[in-house]
């Protein structure tokens, strides 16, 4: 044996890739991955025409896409309705207003009912035990 001829039991390809077969299969695939992309949109379109067809005709009496869902619905902007909750509930409990005019019940700020409460206490009822 010589030694620039590697032996048949060498363990190791002993000639290069030929190019021009290499090029054939990536150009073989390139063209399966068109034929089967074009297949693809070509039946999509086909399934979807079909599907148009089949689809009932919607009656003009059928309510309107663009009614709005019924309560409660999501809330779109939550910390901006957070914020305005929060304004008209503090609203509420810091100002004086009526309640009930025409019965004379007024709405007096939390802090002034705390005060009241603590410096003269709750009313209580009578012991149902007791008769007056």
């Amino acid at each position: 044996m010589s030694d620039t001829e590697p032996s048949a039991n060498s363990g190791y390809e002993t000639s290069d890739v030929d190019p021009g077969t290499l090029l054939a299969w990536v150009g073989l695939l390139v063209a399966v991955i068109i034929v089967s992309v074009v297949a693809a949109w070509v039946f999509f379109d086909v399934l979807a025409e079909r599907a148009a067809r089949r689809d009932p005709k919607v009656s003009p009496l059928a309510a309107a896409e663009s009614q709005l869902p019924p309560e409660p619905r999501l809330l779109v902007k939550e910390h901006d309705a957070l914020v305005s909750a929060r304004k008209e509930e503090e609203e509420l409990l810091d100002t004086y207003g009526w309640v009930d005019k025409e019965r004379g019940i007024v709405r007096i700020p939390i802090v002034r009912a705390m005060e009241l409460v603590a410096k003269e206490g709750l009313q209580s009822r009578p012991s149902p035990g007791k008769s007056p």
